[in-house]
């Protein structure tokens, strides 16, 4: 399965087998933990053997759905995020 942008390892599960139970079978196919953070590109196996869920899988897919719910570091901007003297510059 390609990686792309804001995907979590429970995204790849959903995107790949159309349901989380998979994602322990996958990262131990590709060597990740949990908490890894899957880079936009690389290609992760997905397992012939993972628990899937046939139906959600072909919702997916019929309606051409990805699913990433990961946070992209570059909508935080803006004063709420800013820190003062760092991004926040007081004078």
């Amino acid at each position: 399965m390609l990686i792309t942008p804001n995907m979590t390892m429970l995204d790849v599960a959903m995107n790949a087998t159309g349901t989380v139970e998979s994602v322990f079978d996958i990262l131990l196919v590709n060597d990740k933990s949990i908490t890894d953070t899957p880079h936009i590109g690389d290609n992760y196996l997905i397992p012939a053997d993972a628990a899937t869920d046939s139906s959600q899988q072909q919702y997916l897919q019929d309606n051409k759905i990805i699913i990433a719910t990961g946070n992209d570091p570059t909508l935080y901007i803006g004063i709420s995020y800013w820190k003062v003297e760092v991004d926040f510059k007081i004078s």
